[in-house]
């Protein structure tokens, strides 16, 4: 079945259930043409004064409980039943004809002659006026520089035929004048309500789109995880705020009393906030590190304080997950981030310097360590070759001269693997170019008792 016979077939049981519910119903008893006015028919004979009495108070009854009513229901305006040219050509021949008084299903003539209108006055709606708007709405897109209203448009293509049937139809129902009041302010409260959550889901399609554009404007992967957690936070705001005012704008529309409602919410906010400040407080430092990031997805961090480092694999509201080199998820809220300093490895610059060191003989020549050592470099995988490599001499060891080296990599996830391969590359050109790297070593000299008591006997037998 295409859409537009499910629309027809929408619009046939809705307009029986209409008939149903009017033909169930009272009909207004007073008609929309005629005035009342009091005839001196209607005034009780022999209490002339009591007559003004009688017509007022209905009236003056009516109005306060309108009053009344306005605490929990917002008033709402109700269709105006104004017969037009059309209804009044369809009484003209239905009065020619003498139909008028025939009646079927509690309907006259004239009311089914109405209805038929109404319905083809739908079905021209539908098949003309909602292709013709759609279709000019597609070239207006399709003109735009980005091709993004093109897909907007596709995506809301059924939700807008939907909302365009529902005008239709409220447009054909009201001018329904056989219809009961209560009936009619039922009907367009159904029709504004529809009007609404259509309006909202093709808002939601909207961000949908806008997310469409964030994904092509962010070039790479990488850039794009990096500011998914932003993003995402402010797609959820987005989306979030869009129900909240369809459905406020709904609440308000059937007589919800609103502020007692945000009266509620704020009393109820403020015992949760009671009972949950560390909740609150980790949330107000995930949005915090979310818009400020100090770190993204993907970045590889350290909170010392916490003896705690790897790579973030996610930001929530309440916790970041940090993946250790272990494979270890390690769940940190929020706060405690705020809280206590973080080394971000990876941005600005993910390029990272690091050191090793080692020592060497006393007497050995350190120009040609230096030489030996910059060139052994040079081969090793992973070092950055615009970058300097340093030779530095540190300090005077007990038993070697203590050198340290220097280098850059691409990125501190591969800073072990490249201190094994530059140590793997120093020791094999140090014993190659014959430089000795001396471990530490004690003497020790060994003496018996009497030898300590007595050392001039020694010397004694030493001269004998």
């Amino acid at each position: 079945m295409t859409t537009f016979k499910r629309r027809l077939v929408f619009v046939v049981l809705l307009l029986s259930l209409i008939l149903g519910l009017a033909a169930c119903l009272p009909a207004p008893e007073i008609p929309i043409n005629e005035t009342p006015s009091p005839t001196p028919s209607t005034i009780p004979s022999g209490n002339t004064t009591s007559a003004p009495t009688d017509e007022v108070h209905p009236v003056e009854e009516s109005v306060g409980a309108e009053a009344s009513e306005e605490i929990i229901i917002v008033p709402t305006l109700a269709p105006t039943a104004t017969p037009g040219v059309i209804y009044d050509v369809v009484n003209q021949v239905v009065e020619a004809t003498n139909l008028y008084q025939t009646r079927f299903l509690n309907l006259s003539v004239a009311d089914w002659i109405n209805l038929a209108i109404s319905l083809g006055l739908v079905l021209l709606m539908l098949t003309l006026v909602s292709r013709l708007i759609f279709m000019v709405l597609m070239k207006i897109a399709r003109r735009s520089a980005t091709p993004y209203d093109e897909q907007y448009l596709k995506a809301i293509k059924p939700f807008l035929h939907w909302l365009f049937s529902v005008i239709i139809l409220f447009i054909a129902t009201i001018r329904l004048q056989f219809l009961s009041p209560v009936l009619k302010q039922w009907l367009g409260q159904i029709y504004y309500a529809a009007i609404i959550t259509l309006v909202s889901i093709c808002l939601w399609k909207l961000v949908d789109t806008i997310r469409l554009w964030y994904q092509e404007k962010t070039a790479t992967l990488a850039e794009r995880s990096r500011n998914e957690a932003a993003f995402s936070l402010g797609e959820r705001a987005m989306r979030t705020l869009i129900v909240l005012i369809g459905l406020l704008i709904i609440f308000n529309r059937f007589g919800i009393n609103i502020s007692a409602l945000w009266t509620a919410i704020g009393i109820g906010g403020l015992a949760i906030s009671l009972a949950a400040q560390d909740t609150l407080a980790n949330m107000i430092s995930g949005v915090i590190i979310l818009f400020d990031q100090p770190f993204r997805t993907g970045d590889r961090i350290e909170i010392q304080e916490l003896n705690t480092w790897g790579d973030v694999v996610a930001i929530g509201l309440r916790s970041t997950r940090i993946r250790t080199l272990d494979n270890r998820l390690v769940i940190v809220p929020n706060r405690s981030i705020s809280n206590n300093q973080v080394v971000n490895y990876t941005y600005p610059d993910p390029r990272y310097r690091i050191q090793t060191e080692f020592g060497v003989a006393y007497g050995s020549d350190l120009r040609l360590v230096r030489q030996v050592i910059t060139a052994a470099l040079k081969d090793v995988d992973g070092i950055l070759p615009d970058k300097p490599v340093d030779v530095l001499f540190m300090e005077w060891g007990d038993s070697e001269m203590v050198l340290r080296v220097r280098w850059w990599i691409e990125s501190y996830v591969d800073a072990r693997r490249s201190t094994d391969r530059v140590n793997d590359h120093i020791y094999q050109a140090l014993e190659e170019a014959g430089v000795e790297m001396p471990f530490p070593t004690m003497s020790v000299e060994l003496m018996n008792r009497d030898q300590e008591e007595n050392p001039s006997s020694n010397e004694r037998k030493d001269d004998e």
